[in-house]
This record gives C-alpha cells, sequence and structure tokens, in this order.
C-alpha cells in the first residue's frame, strides 16, 4: 500500500512540475501578453467543440 501511494505523489509532483515549467516556457515566449494567450487558446479550443 505505502509503494502504491509513494508512486501516486511521485506522479502527481511530476505532472505539477511538467505545468509550472510549461507555464514558464509561456511566460517567457509570450511575456506580459500570456492571459490573451491562454483566452485564444481557450476560444480556439470551445470553436472545436
Amino acid at each position: 500500500m505505502k509503494k502504491i501511494l509513494k508512486y501516486i505523489l511521485i506522479g502527481i509532483l511530476l505532472f505539477v512540475a511538467v505545468i509550472v515549467i510549461e507555464f514558464c516556457c509561456l511566460y517567457a515566449v509570450q511575456g506580459d501578453n500570456i492571459w490573451n494567450f491562454f483566452k485564444d487558446v481557450w476560444n480556439w479550443y470551445k470553436t472545436l467543440l
């Protein structure tokens, strides 16, 4: 049981780390325009549905 919990926690931490790295890369590329970028991406996904 402890081994399974350990793997789940490591997986969650890796997921969070990847999300933070992606956010930092997007901020480095987009700069202060990042919120408009997120809005454009969200609108693009809404048009797919």
